[in-house]
């Protein structure tokens, strides 16, 4: 390993639930490239370098079926996990303070191993040993997933860490941090004053680090093991261990389909040979990082992806209609782009799907949802149309499928709840882990407020008095304006039933919007 124990420990470094490393992620691609991967429900998960169990604690809770398992080196980020699992009364989550190297035989198999953020910055012997795990660790038909650090995007930043370990080598430890903040400084000032292609790129580089927090720039460029390599050499090492490439977490990263369609035409050249066409889109992007998915080399694929699948999957859109669009063609977007439609079944099935947002609605359910709003059902020449938009909406990153969907409920019931998980956070941060398995930071204060009491036990007229006693005990502060100048405004107290009611309903709904809420 990199670094000694103690050092390792005191680290600061911060983990987080990733739907990307998912057990229902990694199942949806396998189907997707011809695989039948073992039930998401059931399944037994590993999980290598856990950090403090944030991602493998979610899965656990999400999945109380599911036997899961999380290893670390750091004692102490093992410690933490455990007592939040504890807390929880988690009973099919086992975390182990373990070196990766000593991991045996008698661990078992597991339907999905996940090795995130570690890859990149250990030796070779125990890069080797995560191969040699997934190895002969993974089920017949189950899925690893390896993220790492890749180039060509690392070249240029191998140069700033080389400059940053150099310089930080002859300051002490204590100070290391605040002296590399001084040198980005010098660097920024130095490339503010002579504008060359080169100051360009490292200039973009620094506008990326001014986003990261300070654990992270730590890890990145101060660790003595760092590894960064092409997909190709990834690639290659898989394979003498035994391992096939199944897919990319995130399946928009691998269509040539997604770049213009002079870029997407030459690149067709490669398309016999999936590895070298990957590559190429590397280095056309400039790649960074990869969430590469493994399977076993003998393991059957079909890589000739069709919307016909669509019949297997669930499906969460979030895309929302587009007010004053041109009819006939109505626009839907989200945060990750939008799509156009003229088709009527297209429109029909955004629309319903954005009415379930964040729920996941089986294909099934969503052609009988059709049926219902027209005078014919959909032919099957309409179905097909409606098949093959979905899976480029689903290619271009647009929405989810699933082969099971998260355990969430989009309505407001009489007696509220959200998860366990979820409650526990709010009561110590604005960040929480919501049903997709997405950290999301409550802005509301209202709603940071309600979480902790969503357990189920109190129904609204509860949950509306515990907003009136915040009020009256000074907790909880309303800021009423004036609709047209804007003013602030007294809230009468013979208006404040009237005020807090629609506050709690506007609360509750954006919590069941936020993926929150469980039946």
């Amino acid at each position: 390993m990199p670094l000694d124990q103690m050092s390792y420990d005191e680290l600061p470094y911060t983990c987080s639930a990733m739907p990307y490393a998912q057990p229902d992620r990694l199942a949806t691609l396998a189907t997707l490239f011809g695989m039948t991967p073992p039930a998401v429900a059931t399944c037994r998960v590993l999980e290598l370098g856990c950090c403090d169990g944030s991602n493998i604690i979610a899965t656990a809770h999400q999945l109380p079926q599911a036997e899961c398992w999380g290893v670390d080196w750091s004692a102490q980020q093992i410690a933490n996990g455990q007592a939040l699992v504890k807390t929880l009364g988690l009973q099919n989550i086992t975390l182990k303070q373990l070196n990766i190297l000593e991991i045996e035989e008698d661990l078992g198999q597991f339907d999905y191993i996940i090795a995130h953020g570690i890859y990149s910055w250990v030796s070779a012997p125990v890069q080797a040993k995560i191969f040699q795990i997934c190895k002969h660790h993974l089920t017949p038909q189950g899925v690893a997933y390896i993220s790492y650090n890749t180039k060509p995007g690392w070249n240029v930043r191998d140069i700033l860490r080389d400059m940053m370990r150099y310089y930080g080598a002859a300051v002490d430890t204590p100070k290391r941090t605040e002296q590399l903040k001084t040198l980005l400084q010098l660097i920024a000032k130095t490339i503010n004053a002579e504008q060359t292609a080169y100051n360009q790129v490292v200039h973009e580089e620094l506008t990326h680090f001014a986003q990261l927090p300070e654990h992270f720039i730590f890890k990145e460029f101060l660790e003595e093991e760092h590894q960064p390599e092409y997909f190709h050499q990834f690639i290659a090492k898989a394979h003498s261990h035994g391992l096939e490439y199944l897919a990319d977490a995130f399946l928009s990263t691998m269509l040539v389909s997604n770049f213009p369609p002079t870029v997407a035409e030459e690149l067709q050249v490669f398309q016999s040979h999936l590895i070298y066409q990957e590559q190429m889109m590397d280095f056309l992007r400039n790649r960074r990082f990869r969430h590469t998915l493994l399977c076993h080399q003998d393991t059957p694929l079909n890589r000739h992806l069709s919307p016909a699948v669509l019949n297997y999957f669930y499906i969460a859109s979030s895309l929302q209609p587009v007010a004053n669009m041109a009819k006939p063609l109505q626009q839907f977007a989200n945060a990750q782009g939008s799509v156009s439609t003229e088709q009527p079944i297209i429109q029909l099935a955004l629309q319903y799907l954005s009415q379930q947002w964040p729920k996941a609605v089986a294909f099934t359910e969503l052609v009988a949802q059709i049926k219902s709003h027209q005078d014919d059902p959909p032919s099957v020449q309409e179905q097909a149309i409606l098949a093959d938009a979905l899976f480029n909406c689903y290619a271009k990153g647009l929405m989810d499928w699933y082969t099971q969907p998260p355990q969430l409920i989009s309505t407001i019931t009489t007696y509220p709840q959200a998860s366990s998980l979820a409650r526990w956070q709010a009561q110590h941060s604005h960040r929480v882990t919501n049903q997709r398995s997405e950290v999301v930071t409550i802005e509301n204060g209202i709603c940071l407020r309600l979480l902790p009491y969503l357990d189920g036990t109190h129904d609204q007229t509860a949950l509306l008095r515990q907003l009136n006693d915040w009020v009256e005990q000074g907790l909880l502060t309303i800021h009423i304006k004036h609709q047209e100048t804007g003013e602030a405004i007294n809230l009468p107290a013979e208006n404040r039933q009237e005020i807090l009611e629609k506050l709690l309903v506007d609360a509750l709904q954006l919590i069941a919007q936020t993926a929150l809420l469980v039946a």
